[in-house]
């Protein structure tokens, strides 16, 4: 037994897809104005925002669809009594779409909920259809209505209340009209697409037939006016030949949003058939399958209703599958530029390494070792000194490590660090405007090249950032521990002052490039690492701190220094040169990803899937 009912839990997530898709759309960087090309999204917008019924009976919207002279309008008075003017004598008799509402639902259905979008009109007299003047902002969105009473009492006890719609027709030299009868496509649970023998093949009627299958819910092909007698073989051969051509015509072999052909969708379609006669009466429509049920329970009875289901679902699968894409799209899309924003980030870090990396403040390192002798050292042992010959030893080394770093060295290696620190960083800012843009090769527009140089030079204004002391205070206890270790060197006061002024003390720092650069092949450099690769100021420095048992506190502060500093240059990259840059959209596009929820959609979209009302396990959208 086919269910009925509407859960309100079901409609509430339709209502949420309907405000979400629209926000994952913005979010995606799309314009509002392109939502229509999103498959089925249109048709999903265009049914009424809940399930509209009155006296436990659905509405069901019904299309007359087909060119100039089919008997849409003959068909239209036979379902309703509304006189809408034919099309025998000049075409096109109607220029707007008109819709016939049951009478009982005239102070019950609020039309503007079953047509959102159009704008609706009594119509009051027949020629307000021939007035084109009367369209009004928007092209092809006027709708007239009137009411209608049944004049066939056996047949009310159906199961839906039909809305007839007679639409404009589509192959006149009206171009306009092709634009009214397409856009009620979307609408319709049933499109009644009628031809006659004289027409069924022209190119203009296949074109429309093949826009009607690909959206239709439920089709019915009526063939009108066929001659009399064999009406029925008339009709067949022209059904088979009209088989015969969508199977073979590439335009129906499109795929539908079911994933059905376009051209099976025809062929499963109900097909009926009705004499010429100027008299045509509803019972004088005939199926062209035997089996098939009557013309009349089609449109308002049971299997009406069931039309009505599945096409209501079928809207939905397109519209779900668009939704459920499109949020798996800004999921996609949100991870990417988080990614994107660790592979950026992830440069800042290489780069301030390399530069934290290029130098190192002996001379500072030096200051710290003396200031902390001078304030641990006992007085008694001030007075006592190394046994001669050891002392004689370790100084002659030092004074041979000194003359050689004055002499050939020391000019070459030492540098005042906050020019060294600047020309680093903008060799820096070349290297990572070049690998954000090698990156990130679809972001074309936020790393151009008038937007990068303006970048660079907005970030040259900021000085390098202070360093803090942090890295010294936290030797301090490993020096005093060095000077309760070797009491004797502690009375090397003035070897270390010597040695401090030799280094430049704290104002300039050792640069530790060799060949190739610090963005070049060679390895993250560090005071060990740059003796390693040749640096000979490097190891003299390194040997002068060995001669004093001081190498393990060298390494340390060098570990020390260069993760502080490290993390002070990436912070001021981060904030003067990538936030401005490219950070702060990334972040803002992110957010509104967000706060579009996919994963929100995701699960509304299975919720739906999941308590469609259905007549068995298999039939969800």
């Amino acid at each position: 037994m086919l269910q009925t009912d509407f859960p309100l839990s079901l409609q509430r997530e339709l209502n949420h897809l309907l405000e979400c898709v629209p926000r994952m759309h913005r979010a995606l960087g799309r314009n509002d104005a392109d939502l229509g090309d999103l498959p089925g999204w249109s048709e999903l917008v265009g049914r009424p925002g809940r399930i509209i019924a009155h006296e436990g009976r659905v509405c069901l919207v019904c299309v007359l669809f087909g060119p100039s002279g089919a008997g849409k309008s003959t068909l239209f008075r036979l379902l309703t009594g509304i006189p809408v003017p034919a099309g025998e004598t000049r075409r096109p008799m109607t220029f707007h779409p008109t819709a016939a509402v049951p009478e009982p639902l005239r102070d019950i259905l609020n039309l503007a909920e079953l047509f959102p979008g159009y704008q609706l009109q009594p119509l009051r007299d027949m020629d307000m259809l021939q007035n084109l003047l009367l369209d009004g902002p928007k092209p092809g969105k006027d709708l007239f209505f009137q009411y209608y009473r049944r004049d066939q009492p056996e047949r009310l006890p159906g199961q839906a209340w039909l809305v007839l719609v007679d639409v404009p027709d589509f192959n006149t030299v009206e171009r306009s009209n092709r634009t009214r009868a397409e856009a009620m496509l979307g609408r319709a649970e049933t499109v009644i697409f009628l031809v006659y023998p004289e027409a069924y093949k022209d190119a203009a009627v296949m074109e429309q037939l093949q826009a009607a299958a690909g959206r239709a819910g439920h089709l019915i092909y009526m063939i009108t006016k066929v001659s009399a007698p064999d009406a029925d073989k008339a009709a067949r051969t022209i059904w088979e030949d009209v088989r015969y051509h969508v199977r073979r015509a590439p335009e129906f072999q499109t795929m539908r949003g079911d994933g059905r052909r376009i051209s099976e969708f025809v062929e499963q379609a109900g097909v009926y058939y009705a004499r010429r006669d100027p008299e045509l009466r509803l019972e004088d429509i005939r199926a062209l399958n035997p089996d098939a049920p009557d013309f009349w329970s089609l449109v308002t009875g049971q299997d009406a209703l069931e039309v009505y289901w599945s096409n209501l679902l079928e809207v939905l699968d397109q519209g779900l599958t668009t939704a459920q894409g499109l949020a798996r799209e800004a999921a996609t899309a949100r991870e990417e530029l988080r990614q994107h924003l660790i592979t950026a980030d992830q440069r800042i870090v290489e780069v301030s390494e390399r530069i934290a990396g290029s130098q190192f403040p002996a001379g500072e390192l030096v200051e710290l070792i003396i200031d902390v002798v001078k304030e641990s050292r006992p007085g008694w042992l001030r007075i006592l000194t190394l046994p001669v010959a050891r002392a004689a030893g370790m100084l002659l080394s030092l004074r041979g490590l000194f003359a050689k770093f004055r002499k050939t060295e020391r000019k070459t290696v030492l540098r005042d660090r906050r020019e060294l620190e600047q020309r680093r960083l903008e060799e820096a800012v070349d290297v990572l405007l070049s690998a954000w843009r090698r990156d990130n090769p679809t972001e074309t527009a936020l790393f151009s090249t008038g937007r990068c140089r303006e970048a660079a030079r907005r970030f040259q204004e900021y000085a390098p950032p202070p360093v803090r002391d942090d890295w010294k205070e936290a030797l301090r206890a490993d020096v005093r521990d060095w000077s309760r270790r070797h009491p004797w060197y502690g009375s090397l006061v003035g070897t270390l002052s010597e040695m401090l002024v030799l280094l430049g003390g704290a104002a300039l720092v050792l640069d530790l490039a060799v060949s190739g650069g610090i963005f070049g092949a060679v390895g993250q450099l560090g005071v060990a690492g740059a003796a390693g690769a040749g640096s000979l100021g490097a190891g003299t420095v390194l040997k002068m701190f060995e001669e004093l048992k001081l190498k393990d506190i060298l390494e340390k502060a060098d570990v020390k220094w260069r993760s502080q500093r490290r993390d002070e240059l990436e912070t001021h990259l981060r904030e003067h040169l990538a936030r401005p840059l490219f950070v702060n959209d990334w972040q803002q596009r992110i957010q509104s990803l967000d706060e579009a929820d996919p994963e929100a959609c995701l699960t509304g979209v299975k919720a739906i899937r999941a308590s469609w009302p259905r007549r068995d396990a298999g039939a969800r959208p």
